[in-house]
């Protein structure tokens, strides 16, 4: 059982962890919640949903597992999987979407194995023709809103080789404007102005 979730609210962090006395000695900056129960969980979303200007909310819980599986039934789930590719000169591909930069990564399809899905979309995005899959990263969490509809998305994050150099092809249809190769120095330089969860992938790359 991990002993954290983090579930993103655009860049703003709903923290379900058992670690809150070690968070409050260390100050971590936010809003603190003690002992969370399932009557609890509803209300604190909707709270953190409207309160904007609260730029973190930790949830001190006793069961990370079982209190994540309430917060899910809160919304409507949707499993999506990427990829963190690297190239032999240990660069790291970024896609450019809507005006941000961002790493390749969509929908799991129904019936498709996640791993599957993660090479599909990377190669379906950035135009790679062989892609090496290795091993699982992390797994992001984020909400947003559809067609009115409260959504939660699972990102499941896998390190990725690739060794042939091919051109690189956005997938336009999907919003892509551009493809990159960046130093693995540069990453913060691309990101920092883009979503918060993806730091976290890049935290977990080492």
């Amino acid at each position: 059982m991990p002993s954290e979730y983090v579930v993103y609210f655009n860049n703003r962090q709903l923290v379900l962890t058992t670690r809150l006395p070690e968070l409050l000695v260390s100050n971590a900056y936010g809003l603190f919640w003690g002992h969370t129960t399932f009557k609890d969980l509803t209300k604190l979303i909707q709270f953190f949903q409207y309160r904007t200007e609260v730029p973190a909310l930790f949830a001190g819980v006793s069961n990370t597992q079982e209190i994540f599986e309430q917060l899910l039934s809160n919304f409507s789930h949707v499993e999506a999987a990427g990829g963190v590719v690297l190239n032999g000169n240990n660069e790291v591909l970024l896609i450019k979407r809507f005006g941000r930069w961002d790493l390749p990564k969509g929908k799991v399809e129904k019936g498709e194995p996640i791993a599957q899905a993660a090479v599909r979309e990377v190669m379906e995005e950035t135009g790679l023709q062989q892609v090496q899959l290795g091993d699982p990263l992390v797994t992001t969490y984020h909400t947003y809103t559809q067609e009115g509809k409260p959504m939660l998305k699972s990102t499941h994050w896998y390190t990725m080789q690739c060794k042939l150099a091919n051109d690189l092809s956005p997938q336009v249809e999907e919003g892509i404007e551009q493809v990159k190769w960046v130093k693995r120095s540069d990453l913060f330089l691309y990101l920092s102005d883009s979503y918060a969860s993806l730091m976290s992938v890049i935290k977990a790359l080492g």
